[in-house]
């Protein structure tokens, strides 16, 4: 009973992964194909070039998960998650990592101190803005909640295997 619940738990993770790669994939092709590239100078494409490195790597955490190797795809999940976990925008620099769903706990220290939580979907951002003055800080809670699911599961998987030897 207990494989049974462990492999049901890797497949969640597996589909999670797999699908939170997709849908960001296509968001970043679609954002590629619609945004006027000229007026961005060369630091604009390796930037793309990120979001579609860090969808990758998680595409492909999710393809070591359906291969069976279960400790090297899971490490390779706590990686992504731990990349989730924070976002922020200060002085000018934006970066967000979202592969799946977020749901944020912001803090907006702009002009006072403002708290609340917001959503996003898959999106991997990481710029310049020209507005220095803005400042917000993010916390996923969705990735903190994957993160120590992910623990748990890598854990039971270590049990698990250790327990056949």
């Amino acid at each position: 009973m207990h494989e049974k619940t462990l492999l049901r738990k890797l497949n969640f993770i597996e589909i999670y992964q797999f699908f939170g790669s997709i849908i960001g994939l296509l968001i970043m092709t679609y954002l590629v194909c619609t945004t006027n590239a000229d007026k961005y100078a060369g630091p604009f494409y390796i930037f793309m070039i990120l979001s579609f490195f860090f969808f990758g790597f998680c595409l492909y955490s999710s393809w070591l998960l359906n291969k069976k190797n279960y400790s090297r795809g899971l490490n390779f999940v706590i990686i992504s998650l731990i990349l989730q976990l924070v976002a922020f925008e200060f002085h000018g620099v934006y970066f967000t990592s979202v592969n799946g769903i977020a749901i944020n706990f912001t803090l907006d220290f702009t002009n006072d101190i403002f708290a609340g939580f917001d959503f996003q979907p898959s999106q991997f951002i990481f710029a310049f803005r020209e507005n220095e003055n803005i400042s917000h800080f993010k916390l996923n809670l969705f990735a903190c909640g994957m993160l120590f699911y992910t623990l748990k599961t890598l854990k039971g998987v270590k049990n698990s295997l250790y327990s056949t030897i």
